[in-house]
């Protein structure tokens, strides 16, 4: 996975390092606090940066590297792809970070999660922001990752995190073909008492659907509880009608038909529930 530049310098090939820097116009040091590099980041991604000008400039071949980045969750391994896909040399926003390792810093992926482009497209990366605070609360206790251990800023990258390995044993594949379903087509209003938790307030939709999980026998309806526990369908808020309740739809997600080929799993991966993270407490 991806990971915060800011706190991580020592992490980042220093060549690398230069590029960002200096397409931002700032100078990032082991002697600024993490939270300081966060700002100086952030701040000059907010002035120096401007999502729909970034692709334009892009060369065919450096969009399709781009993309397919994204699509494969914001960091690929060189010997996991193909070559067609690393043309990323003059990309601003893609760190070579380590020889063969190449991602889009969550810095950035929190940027370009503002974006309509991506929104638009149905991104996971940028429809998790959207949620409710507690759909992903609901959602991240479904997994099982456990809300309490993710400080709240936290929460939209660590369901991203899950997300990919929940995805990867589908291989992009699924038997939803629709891109948007509505949630009354799965399971009409009365006619389960579950979903109507949902229908009336009472409970979040991902609260539902972890009960639905356990109560359900209808081996399609189970599927389409799977594809959405590993956010290959993700609730997306409908465009609001005055005078009319807040309404959502399931959507299908870019990186949910893509497969994901990374099987490298870097050692951060593994020990970073033993880090403590000085940026977000």
């Amino acid at each position: 996975m991806p990971f915060l530049v800011s706190g991580n310098i020592d992490l980042v090939d220093r060549s690398s390092l230069r590029k960002l820097e200096k397409h931002l116009g700032i100078i990032l040091s082991p002697h600024q606090y993490p939270i300081e590099q966060y700002n100086l980041i952030r701040n000059s991604l907010r002035t120096k940066l401007d999502s729909e000008n970034l692709i334009r400039k892009m060369s065919r071949k450096e969009l399709l590297s781009f993309i397919y980045i994204l699509t494969q969750f914001g960091d690929v391994v060189q010997g996991e792809t193909p070559q067609e896909y690393l043309d990323v040399a003059e990309i601003p926003v893609v760190l070579e970070w380590q020889k063969g390792h190449f991602m889009i810093p969550y810095e950035v992926l929190d940027f370009l999660a503002h974006s309509r482009v991506f929104r638009n497209q149905n991104y996971l990366f940028a429809l998790i922001p959207t949620l409710p605070a507690r759909e992903k609360k609901a959602w991240i206790e479904w997994i099982g990752a456990g809300y309490g251990k993710v400080f709240p800023r936290e929460i939209n990258h660590e369901l991203y995190f899950q997300c990919r390995h929940l995805q990867k044993p589908f291989q992009g594949k699924s038997l939803v073909q629709e891109e948007r379903i509505r949630i009354d087509q799965l399971w009409a209003p009365g006619k389960n008492e579950i979903a109507d938790w949902f229908y009336k307030g009472i409970s979040p939709f991902y609260s539902a659907m972890k009960e639905l999980q356990r109560a359900e026998r209808d081996p399609f309806l189970l599927h389409v509880l799977d594809l959405i526990r590993s956010g290959k369908l993700v609730l997306k808020r409908i465009p609001e009608e005055f005078g009319k309740r807040e309404q959502f739809d399931l959507v299908s997600t870019v990186e949910g038909n893509t497969p994901q080929l990374r099987d490298t799993v870097f050692s951060w991966e593994v020990q970073r529930e033993e880090r403590e993270d000085f940026l977000f407490r």
